[in-house]
């Protein structure tokens, strides 16, 4: 069941504090769809200055190539027009950075905030988000975002039912972070 609160509004306040006090929005989000769905709701957001403009990071290879093919096709007619009127910016705000190789999503977690992070897996199960949970779930200063549907035993549904460590790599990480679902996307 979902909320009926718009998306941008279940946005605005809690990522807005998340930036001012300098932290680290994660957000982990299946790679087709659903990365350029988010990235354009938050190009809305800074175009009408409900957010600050913060550097994006898209750290996923497949989200990078999915993303690209959307940039390809944006020009077609078969786009609806909130996408493709005001061109590539668009969908892919300012400050947009693109992590294909490793090293480039290894220096993310050597990174400060404010930042915007969207990583694959949408369910925290594998992938580069693993690594991503690690370095930021134990600040309280950062926010973890999740945007989709969380199936049983995944740790997306553990964090949904409020658990106080998750396990990583073999390690048990605290979570200490903030934690919010955004309702209608899934």
């Amino acid at each position: 069941l979902h909320e009926h609160e718009p998306v941008e509004d279940q946005i605005v306040g809690p990522f807005t504090r998340t930036l001012e006090r300098g932290g680290v929005i994660l957000i982990p989000a299946f790679a087709v769809g659903r990365s350029q769905q988010v990235t354009l709701i938050l190009r809305n957001l800074m175009n009408a200055g409900k957010l600050p403009e913060v550097p994006i990071h898209i750290d996923s290879p497949m989200a990078i190539d999915a993303t690209s093919i959307y940039s390809n096709y944006l020009d077609q007619h078969n786009l609806d027009a909130c996408v493709s009127e005001d061109g590539r910016s668009r969908l892919f705000p300012r400050e947009v950075f693109f992590h294909k190789s490793v090293e480039l999503s290894k220096e993310l977690n050597r990174s400060k905030g404010p930042r915007i992070i969207l990583s694959a897996s949408g369910m925290m199960t594998a992938g580069r988000i693993l690594h991503h949970l690690k370095h930021r779930l134990k600040d309280s200063n950062n926010l973890i975002c999740v945007v989709g549907y969380q199936a049983s035993g995944t740790r997306g549904r553990a964090l949904l039912g409020g658990a106080k460590h998750i396990r990583i790599h073999g390690e048990d990480v605290p979570v200490r972070a903030q934690f919010m679902t955004i309702n209608g996307l899934s």
